[in-house]
């Protein structure tokens, strides 16, 4: 563990610079350490951000310091994640918030203690584990509005633009998959939808789990006011292949199963895919992480969403909702 002074490469710099930000630690004996690299594929984690483990007066770490990279700023406000971040741990949904380095594109958080784990795919599987996520992000949808609101087809917008702008090579049929997604987008807005605050964020590495089963949310970057429909049918997209597993997690969400809200839920599933694969085409183009498999993880995304507005029933599912 390095203390503050000791900095010897770049990344330690930045660190360095974001942990003398912190006012609150003038003074204070501050040592921090890397946390596991982050990787794009198979599992998608820590890609966003350098992350610290920080001690402050003691010898183990207590916090969790978060850098945003350079490539991801255009894409977070990291007052509207304080914020959020700020109103789901109110709620003990997840670690709290404890200071913000605007300057250094950095925030501290409380550090899980040891035995928590970062979940897998396998792990939302678990009826346990996915009744608790569903219950925390139901507690963050009943709270006070966050401050910002999107949707997912804004976020498609911004992508793509962005896309175009950096000269990305897109895939032949991509206009196809983005007039799929536009005829998702006009008949969700022509059903009407609710708008709650949200997580937002469907990836298994944002669940984390104690030894004893407990569940916790992190990482509130995509976090703003949204559908909560989008919210659970972007989890259910990562945990289960088939829609007949998704049918009772619907059920402990809702209280009962309704058609028409898992139609919904595939539909922003599709729109959330087309989300990822640009951002991983993107960040495959400008990103200066060269060792992180961003287009294998794009291509994957591309390819379930083809998948789901290939789906013979993509017609009548639109229709139900």
């Amino acid at each position: 563990m390095k203390t503050l002074g000791e900095a010897s490469t770049p990344a330690e710099v930045r660190a360095e610079a974001a942990l003398i930000a912190v006012a609150a630690w003038t003074g204070k004996q501050i040592g921090f350490t890397s946390a596991p690299p982050g990787i794009a594929s198979p599992s998608h984690r820590g890609v966003d951000s350098e992350a610290w483990l920080v001690a402050v007066d003691q010898p183990s770490p207590a916090y969790f310091l978060k850098i945003v990279n350079s490539d991801q700023k255009a894409f977070v406000d990291l007052e509207a994640v304080f914020e959020a971040a700020s109103i789901a741990a109110g709620l003990g949904c997840t670690p709290s918030p404890r200071h913000l380095a605007r300057d250094a594109d950095a925030i501290v958080f409380d550090l899980l203690p040891p035995g928590w784990k970062t979940a897998r795919m396998d792990d939302l599987r678990r009826a346990d584990v996915m009744e608790q996520v569903i219950a925390l992000k139901k507690a963050i949808h009943g709270a006070r509005p966050f401050t910002l609101s999107w949707t997912v087809f804004d976020r498609i917008r911004v992508l793509d633009n962005a896309c175009k702008a950096a000269g990305v090579d897109r895939p032949d049929d991509l206009w196809w998959m983005l007039d799929g997604v536009g005829e998702i987008e006009r008949a969700i807005a022509a059903a009407g939808y609710d708008v709650r605050p949200s997580h937002a964020d469907g990836l298994a590495s944002n669940v984390m789990i104690s030894q004893d089963g407990a569940v916790q949310l992190v990482d509130f970057d995509e976090a703003r006011n949204v559908d909560p429909l989008y919210d659970i049918g972007i989890v259910l997209n990562e945990a289960f292949p088939f829609e007949e597993e998704m049918r009772p997690a619907l059920e402990v969400f809702e209280g009962s199963f309704r058609q028409a809200s898992l139609d919904r839920c595939r539909a922003y599933a599709a729109a959330d895919d087309l989300v990822w694969g640009l951002w991983g085409m993107l960040m495959n183009s400008i990103s200066p992480s060269g060792d992180i498999e961003f287009l294998k993880y794009a291509q994957w995304r591309l390819l379930r969403c083809r998948m789901a507005l290939r789906h013979p029933d993509f017609k009548l599912k639109l229709r139900r909702l």
